[in-house]
């Protein structure tokens, strides 16, 4: 397979890796996404995570992010790094809701 060439730099941080995530989304995705209850937005994790891990090489290259993941984890190895980075997103998400204005 031959590897799609990245349409941004690899992010580094928790917090770089939520704000790709949401540069890519519409307005309408990302009022939907802040809205999903915890069963709904696990459903979109179980389908997007496996995806963004190989988008992200957070188990292949991308060392700095996945140390960033569990240092923001408390180093739980438990604690599936690409989940925290959902989780950051969704959270981001929340907070940007009560501003985003449709048209």
């Amino acid at each position: 397979m031959i590897d799609r060439y990245p349409k941004y730099e690899l992010p580094v941080t928790v917090d770089e890796a939520a704000e790709v995530l949401i540069s890519d989304l519409t307005t309408q995705q990302m009022t939907a996404m802040a809205q999903m209850d915890d069963q709904e937005f696990d459903r979109l994790c179980d389908q997007l995570v496996p995806h963004l891990q190989h988008d992200f090489r957070l188990w292949t290259g991308n060392e700095r992010l996945l140390s960033n993941c569990f240092e923001s984890a408390e180093n739980d190895s438990n604690t599936d790094p690409m989940r925290i980075i959902m989780d950051c997103m969704r959270s981001k998400l929340q907070m940007l809701n009560d501003v985003i204005i449709t048209v």
